[in-house]
């Protein structure tokens, strides 16, 4: 669906919102799963082949090695992959990133998004996680072990520069267009509940958070992960840009490395 505002300089702006989930006749939309799992898989190979490449023209061993500026290095090599996909996706089976995924934002979804992040991670994932640290009888500091380990490879200027780079801005900007834009779409638009829009949504909603939790790979955080993938699928939603959850996400984030880099 398409609206019209007034932009900043008081011409007018075309405003996208979500068409109605489900399948639709003659939907612009072609990309899909086979997007999804192909953009996913040429992001890891991205991330493996530059760690090679690290490894080949460095002295470092393995990954456990590399500082920060590497480790940056093959994140980035994922995290553009995960883009350019979307992009393409957009560009070559879609009509553009705009219509596609929503693209779009406001003066206000800064602050809305952020707010978001910061109370998801600080209420959140305390509220989520500690539960299961009591019931299984886990040792708290686990929790966090992966970011600190991340974390205390930036021990120079560099290191930290590169961790807030793509950790802070543009792992946000890559997961939201790829796991909220992408993924979330493709499921939505395919849902199997045509007679109840809302439940199409919810389901897309659920199924795209889980996998989102599952492909970081920390099982400890999987709980959390999956009901902040939830919350940012709903800002998605309620306000029909991606924006705010993109921002949420970098409040997430920024959240954490502010707690690592700053107050510890």
């Amino acid at each position: 669906m398409v609206g019209a505002t007034s932009s900043d300089n008081g011409s007018p702006r075309q405003e996208y919102t979500f068409p109605p989930s489900g399948r639709l006749e003659n939907d612009w939309r072609k990309w899909g799963f086979g997007q999804v799992i192909l953009g996913y898989g040429l992001s890891l190979l991205a991330s493996i082949l530059t760690l090679s490449l690290i490894l080949a023209l460095t002295d470092f061993k393995d990954w456990d090695d590399l500082p920060m500026w590497g480790v940056s290095l093959v994140g980035l090599s994922q995290q553009l992959v995960l883009i350019a996909v979307v992009v393409i996706a957009a560009g070559i089976s879609g009509d553009s990133l705009q219509k596609d995924f929503l693209l779009q934002s406001t003066s206000a979804d800064a602050i809305k998004g952020l707010s978001f992040g910061v109370a998801s991670q600080l209420i959140v994932v305390p509220v989520v996680t500690y539960p299961f640290i009591w019931l299984f009888n886990i040792d708290a500091e686990k929790i966090s072990e992966p970011a600190r380990e991340l974390s205390d490879k930036a021990t120079s200027p560099v290191g930290i520069l590169a961790i807030i780079i793509t950790v802070g801005v543009l792992a946000p900007i890559a997961e939201e267009l790829f796991f909220r834009g992408l993924l979330y779409g493709a499921i939505r638009k395919r849902g199997d509940f045509p007679s109840n829009g809302r439940k199409t949504i919810w389901f897309s909603i659920i199924i795209s958070s889980a996998i989102f939790s599952a492909i970081h790979f920390q099982l400890l955080l999987f709980p959390a992960l999956f009901v902040v993938g939830i919350i940012f699928a709903w800002i998605y939603e309620k306000y029909q840009r991606l924006a705010p959850a993109i921002w949420a996400h970098v409040g997430f984030n920024a959240t954490t490395l502010l707690s690592l880099l700053v107050l510890d």
